[in-house]
């Protein structure tokens, strides 16, 4: 498959032994602080219970594993109930099946070594997918900057399968288009064993292999049979094509099958299923699976259309906030991916397989959008768009295969201007997935308003807030830290210092007229400025002076029948630290302005 150079197999060979190295001694305890949340508490526990009991089933000696191993508890762990009344792990088995072994070999350990291979074949794969059109130097350096260059590297740090979808996806659509970029036929080099397979039906059979078992893991990765299909069908290959469906859904379906078989249920994420934050089943004899209702969440997906599917006039702001929303927009978190639109489209002639992957991945974008509308990237405890890399890998083949300097270091100047500071430290950043967007660039992006029940300043609680007593029902969703969590002895909250607080002011019913009652610090003429939904007002305020500004708001962004939300910012041009400036307080925080809203509703 390489072109007989020696030091590219010298070069992934000492990448190899960097990977495994790095995996296998690396302190995971010591970076993950002995915690892990909701997905990857999951996924550790199934891994570990298929690693070393061989099954699915949920007891206690997982827990005591659990905290045996990482000294803490397993927040957020999905559980469900099911056959015989035994509990299991409610989770696709997938990606804990697959790192198993390596963790029943390494330990936890087993996870990164796990993950290191992975890498270590997207490279490779990477590789032999554009080195029979560019440069050798070109062919290592193209796949290193697409995964590098973009948050998708944070996720091999994840014990969550998204890695492993992302993997999956990337090995589905190489063996599927190499043979469409292939021109054996024209350099006359003899094809080996692997070439040969690589460019027979083979390839594709075992592309729909690997495509059910990510669809299994991930049912939106239905778009991968796509580009694969349409190919087949535009050169009247019909009974391959039907081979290719049907190898896909009976792989598919045998995972879905061995689910039922083993929990009565064929939906993992169906039934009698829920979330624990603690206390949890089992831990003592009197706590069980029903009998726990403190810090439960009902997580089942039955009835999921009616309770979360929202209006489809979602979907054109949503598709606006996936590409340049400040949390989540692939612009900013996987600028390879944008660079590579922009490259197929000022391309020359396309070839048939580049217009399928482009159909196919809008496709899979749709279904996020459409069937998750409030929570296509991942939830709240995610970096960026975690969903979006079961699409990244589409984005890598979409170009064709020719690739320029000029557009990695493009990629690299992209990626040190946006993600810098989360490359640099990536496991603090997916411990604290907002810290990058309470500063600038990130300030400047919109908010994903649809995404408020998910934004990931959600994972600090003090940065949710009920509207305090006497204020109609509503939230505040603060968006940096530049305020002071609310003290129950004073109405209100402050803001810090001089600084500006931005909020998104959640209500469940429109509103009419919204009162801001303000209250300064002690400095002296202190000009405070609120801006409501683009309307800015200022009013200068003497020594713990009170004041009012009234904004009537134009008409609020709509979530179903019942959520309005309404953004503003709110800033003390002066800041006051009370201790240091009047020896009788003990008031040591940095004071801006203290606030808070009267809603009106409409009539």
């Amino acid at each position: 498959m390489f072109k007989g150079k020696k030091y590219p197999s010298g070069f992934f060979a000492v990448l190899l032994v960097f990977l495994v190295g790095t995996a296998l001694f690396i302190n995971i305890r010591g970076l993950q602080h002995n915690f892990l949340f909701a997905d990857e508490a999951i996924y550790y526990s199934m891994t570990q219970s298929l690693a070393r009991d061989g099954d699915l089933e949920y007891t206690r000696k997982d827990l005591v594993r659990y905290f045996q191993d990482l000294g803490s508890e397993p927040a957020g762990i999905f559980l469900k109930k099911g056959k015989n009344d035994k509990i299991f792990f409610a989770k696709a088995f997938a990606y804990p099946l697959f790192a198993a072994p390596f963790v029943r070999i390494f330990g936890i350990n087993g996870f990164f070594v796990f993950h290191a291979l992975m890498f270590f074949g997207l490279l490779v794969l990477g590789y032999a997918f554009l080195e029979r059109h560019n440069k050798p130097s070109l062919s290592l350096a193209a796949p290193a900057t697409f995964f590098l260059a973009s948050v998708a590297y944070v996720y091999f740090f994840w014990i969550s399968p998204d890695f492993f979808n992302l993997f999956l996806v990337f090995c589905v659509l190489f063996l599927c288009l190499y043979k469409h970029t292939s021109e054996e036929d024209k350099d006359g080099r003899p094809a080996g064993r692997l070439r040969r397979f690589l460019l027979s039906d083979a390839s594709d059979f075992t592309a729909v292999f690997l495509a059910g078992i990510a669809i299994f893991s991930k049912p939106p990765n239905i778009a991968l049979l796509g580009p694969i299909v349409l190919h087949t069908l535009i050169k009247k290959r019909w009974l391959k094509a039907l081979l290719i469906v049907f190898i896909c859904l009976v792989t598919s379906g045998l995972f879905w099958l061995v689910n039922h078989t083993v929990t009565g249920d064929w939906n993992y994420q169906g039934g009698n299923r829920k979330e624990f934050f603690g206390p949890y089943p089992l831990e003592k004899e009197n706590l069980t699976f029903d009998s726990i209702t403190k810090n439960v969440a009902v997580m089942t997906s039955e009835g999921y259309a009616k309770k979360h599917l929202l209006p489809l006039n979602l979907v054109f702001p949503n598709l606006f906030y996936y590409f340049f929303g400040r949390f989540t927009g692939i612009v900013w978190y996987f600028f390879p991916a944008l660079l590579a639109l922009i490259l197929f489209f000022a391309g020359g002639r396309k070839r048939p397989y580049q217009w399928f992957l482009l159909i196919a991945l809008a496709g899979e974008i749709l279904i996020y959008l459409i069937l998750m509308p409030d929570n296509y990237g991942g939830g709240g405890g995610a970096l960026a768009n975690r969903y979006f890399l079961n699409i990244f890998p589409f984005f890598f083949f979409l170009p064709a295969p020719q690739r320029r300097t000029k557009e990695l270091a493009v990629c690299w100047l992209a990626a040190a201007l946006l993600i810098g500071p989360i490359l640099a430290n990536p496991l603090r950043h997916s411990h604290y997935p907002a810290t990058h967007a309470k500063k600038l660039p990130f300030k400047l992006f919109p908010v994903e308003l649809t995404l408020s029940n998910n934004f990931p300043t959600n994972t600090n609680p003090k940065a949710r807030v009920e509207l305090g007593p006497g204020d109609s029902k509503g939230r505040y969703h603060f968006l940096d830290d530049n305020f002071h969590p609310r003290h129950d002895m004073e109405p209100g909250i402050w803001t810090r210092g001089p600084h500006t607080a931005e909020v998104v002011l959640k209500t469940y019913f429109p509103v009419k007229k919204i009162v801001f009652h303000l209250h300064n610090n002690p400095r002296l003429r202190n000009t405070i400025t609120v801006k409501f939904q683009g309307e800015k007002k200022k009013v200068v305020l003497g020594s713990k002076q009170n004041a009012e500004l009234t904004f009537t708001p134009k008409k609020g962004f709509r979530m179903g029948k019942w959520i309005h939300l309404y953004t503003f910012k709110i800033r003390a041009e002066k800041g006051s630290i009370p201790y240091f400036e009047d020896k009788k307080s003990d008031e040591r925080r940095y004071l801006g302005v203290r606030f808070y809203p009267e809603l009106f509703r409409e009539e």
